[in-house]
């Protein structure tokens, strides 16, 4: 079977082929992403942290992610698609007009999008990694996203704790962040609103048996590289190997914190596209790393792209 799997995240829009055989293997075909920015304009502010309740999606927004996805809906037909797993994350979610807008793209554009919850997206996020991974050790596992972060607990495809929380970096950015260097005022109601919203977290973490910690993400994986740039003069040797320290982490945080959105473009591993979100990333993944004691955090590939074909063999299984 050729299975399409397409995420509409508050950032990016991503897009997965490949042949999912009988046995479930799955081999790639076609992988594209675009980074729309459904989520700026408003809505990332969301529920959770604006005062004035629900954003809404914007029309430039909405123009932008129609446009992707008709490209995507093309190439499916061209690839000759036989089934497609379609979800919409935080900003979709969120939105006041965010179902209205699932449901056009799936009048206008025949893909099936469904809207998931943060629980649901925090699972498919860890199964991704198991699934990438292989991991069988008890394993805390972090992604830092545009509208929310997810954060799972479990030992192999055995999910114990997971949570969405509103965290996500273009939300932030867009809630706290309005001179550039930010000022101290800002970024001191940045680190209370993190350490605020991770709490109920980290407690039920610090009362979980887990060995290590895993860091998932587009964002996390730019973090990582931009420390090891740093603090090592080089590109690291694989990225499946990179790590990130509490210390070098904050020393990262702090020179973002005074450097202009010019510098942070070109800050070697930061894509200068996401580098205005770098900053409220480093300060949300620090907070969660103080609070749970992590010392060390490994970077993990896989995302919910890979949990929903993780899912899918689990479903196949299952009959």
């Amino acid at each position: 079977m050729i299975l399409g799997i397409i995420d509409v995240g508050t950032n990016s829009i991503h897009l997965l082929v490949g042949r999912l055989s009988r046995t479930g293997a799955f081999r790639v075909i076609h992988q594209e992403h675009a980074l729309i920015r459904l989520g700026d304009g408003g809505c990332a502010a969301g529920p959770a942290l604006s005062r004035g309740g629900a954003g809404r999606l914007t029309r430039p927004a909405m123009r932008r992610a129609l446009a992707g996805l008709a490209r995507y809906a093309a190439t499916l037909r061209r690839l000759r698609v036989e089934r497609v797993e379609a979800v919409a994350t935080s900003a979709v979610r969120e939105a006041a007009n965010g179902r209205a807008f699932a449901r056009r793209v799936r009048s206008q554009l025949g893909i099936p999008l469904r809207v998931i919850s943060g629980l649901e997206e925090a699972r498919l996020a860890y199964l991704g990694v198991v699934q990438a991974q292989r991991a069988r050790q008890p394993a805390a596992f972090i992604a830092i996203g545009g509208g929310s972060a997810q954060v799972a607990q479990g030992g192999g495809a055995r999910l114990r704790y997971a949570r969405s929380v509103p965290l996500g970096a273009s939300r932030l950015t867009q809630r706290f962040i309005r001179h550039d260097p930010p000022l101290p005022e800002e970024m001191d109601a940045l680190h209370r609103a993190a350490r605020r919203a991770w709490r109920p977290v980290i407690r039920s973490l610090r009362r979980a048996r887990w060995r290590r910690a895993l860091g998932g993400s587009a964002m996390i994986c730019q973090l990582m590289t931009a420390s090891h740039r740093q603090r090592h003069h080089r590109p690291p040797a694989s990225v499946s190997r990179l790590t990130i320290t509490q210390r070098s982490l904050r020393e990262l945080v702090a020179w973002l914190s005074r450097s202009s959105a010019a510098a942070r473009e070109r800050l070697p591993g930061l894509d200068p596209r996401r580098a205005d979100q770098a900053l409220a990333s480093a300060v949300v993944l620090l907070a969660w790393m103080e609070g749970c004691g992590v010392s060390t955090l490994r970077y993990a590939p896989g995302s919910l792209r890979e949990g929903l074909i993780a899912a899918r063999r689990l479903r196949r299984s299952a009959a």
